[in-house]
Order: C-alpha cells, then sequence, then structure tokens
C-alpha cells in the first residue's frame, strides 16, 4: 500500500516501515509469498515474540493491524483471531498544572519552547509541528492547513496565542518549514523528544511525553465546557474512543454528584442526631 499516496505522515510511514522490517525479521524475507500459509499458530508465535521484546501493547498492536490487513488482501477468507490484539491502557491521561506549563515551556530552548506550547493550545502533533511548511500558514484566515495528517487533511483554528507564536516564528526567517533546524531542515523527531525528555524531567515531571501536550489541550478544553465532538474537530479526532478517557475527569455532573455524596453523609449523620435527642 502507498502510504504517501494516501496522504499519511512521514511518521506514519516510518512507523509502517517499522512494523514491515519487524514482520520481515519474523517471518523472513518472502512474507507475501508466505501469507497464504500462515497459521492461527504462527500469528500466536509472532505475539509471544513481540511480548518477549517488551513491545508495547500499542506498538505490538499495529504490527498485528498491518498483519491482518495484508492477509485480508492475500487471503480474503482467513479468520483473523480477534484475542490477538493486548489490551491497551485506556486509563492514561495526563495534564499540566498551570505551574508545570509556565516553567516546563520556559526551560526549553528556542524554538522548542515555542512548539511545545504550540502543541499544548492547537492539540497538534510532533510530525504536524516539526514538519510545518510556511505555505501552510494562514495568519489572516487565523487557521494552520494540514493536508496530511493521522487521519486526513483539516484545518487547525489558532487562537491569539497561536497567532503570535507563528507570526515571531515566521518574521525570524525565510525557510520554507516555520520550525528550521540551524541546517534549515525540520528537526527530527528524535532531536525534539530529547530536548523535551531534558526539560520535562528538569520541571520534575514524571511519565510525560511531548504527544501528551495533546491531550493536555483536549482536557483544558473540555474543562472549559466545550463538548466532545467540539474538541474532536479541534484536534483532528476522528472517534470519541480518546473523549472517553476524559470523562471522570471533566464531566461536571459527575463532580457535582461525588460532591453531593458528602452533603448526602452529612445530613444524614445530622437526622440520625435529631432522632436520637
Amino acid at each position: 500500500m502507498d502510504l504517501e499516496a494516501r496522504g499519511k505522515s512521514p511518521d506514519s510511514i516510518r512507523r509502517a516501515q517499522d512494523t514491515k522490517a519487524r514482520l520481515t525479521e519474523f517471518f523472513g524475507g518472502r512474507m507475501q509469498e508466505q501469507l497464504g500459509r500462515l497459521k492461527e499458530a504462527d500469528l500466536y508465535a509472532f505475539r509471544a515474540h513481540r511480548l518477549q521484546r517488551k513491545a508495547k501493547p500499542s506498538t505490538a498492536n499495529r504490527d498485528f493491524r498491518t498483519i491482518r490487513a495484508k492477509l485480508k488482501r492475500a487471503v480474503p477468507d482467513f479468520r483473523f483471531p480477534p484475542g490477538l490484539f493486548l489490551k491497551e491502557d485506556e486509563t492514561r491521561v495526563r495534564w499540566l498544572r498551570p505551574e508545570d506549563e509556565v516553567l516546563v515551556f520556559n526551560i526549553m530552548p528556542a524554538p522548542f519552547g515555542d512548539m511545545a506550547r504550540l502543541a499544548a493550545i492547537t492539540m497538534m502533533r510532533l510530525s504536524e509541528i516539526r514538519l510545518l511548511r510556511r505555505e501552510h500558514v494562514h495568519l489572516t484566515q487565523g487557521v494552520v492547513t494540514l493536508p496530511r495528517t493521522k487521519t486526513e487533511p483539516r484545518h487547525v483554528v489558532l487562537n491569539a496565542e497561536a497567532q503570535g507564536i507563528l507570526a515571531r516564528q515566521l518574521e525570524s526567517g525565510k525557510s520554507e518549514w516555520v520550525f528550521p533546524s540551524p541546517e534549515g531542515r525540520p528537526y527530527s523527531r528524535v532531536h525534539v523528544g530529547r530536548v523535551w525528555r531534558k526539560a520535562a524531567r528538569a520541571a520534575g515531571l514524571q511519565d510525560f511525553h511531548f504527544h501528551d501536550l495533546r491531550h493536555h489541550g483536549a482536557t483544558m478544553a473540555l474543562n472549559a465546557g466545550y463538548s466532545a465532538p467540539i474538541v474532536m474537530a479541534l484536534g483532528g479526532w476522528k472517534t470519541e474512543r480518546m473523549m472517553r478517557r476524559y470523562a471522570a475527569v471533566t464531566d461536571k455532573t459527575l463532580r457535582a454528584a461525588a460532591e453531593a455524596v458528602s452533603w448526602v453523609e452529612m445530613l444524614r449523620g445530622v437526622g440520625s442526631y435529631a432522632i436520637q435527642r
């Protein structure tokens, strides 16, 4: 499948290439010819192999989805075992306190602090920010056009702060990239990740990734009272699966009910005291 022709981002293409390399390593160089001979036991053997290599469930499941797609094309009648997929952590929610935001963004050198802040307030992915081209920024309209994303082309609405960050960056140079490296090319994912991890550790953050800034932005918008469909449109999510993670964190009705419990218990205690008297 030609991922580039389908509009997939470079990071998605790279991950697909990594998956292909792992499959080739395990199943052999002529995997395409072996697909018709694959058995359920072979798939579970690959699953055990990935677990032995301590692969994250999300990474292993991406491999399984790739195999399933290939099998669907090569052997349409093959029944892919649903139990092959690993259970992923659906509870991981990360957001920053206001004091954390100020600290970590100020620790990061230019332009990485602005890149991180942009991720937090626009919910853009790292690949969308580091590969952002000047031609895709429309400050007059207050939007960024992303022709290639993880899901589909979309427009990112810019608030005043995001417009200010991009305006300064565009004024600081004439590169085709909004955030160019000193060599004039986009920063690598590894480089940005390394700068972020160093700043996050210095700020005292534990297990907080650059990608979590996108989830931070979603949490802030939901806490402000905006509905899941609105936040999905802002961040480019196609389903409400991710939004369900935030229900207990952001649902004001749930919070009001939790507060009401304490009043119910208190009133019950008052009534009991009155009866005793």
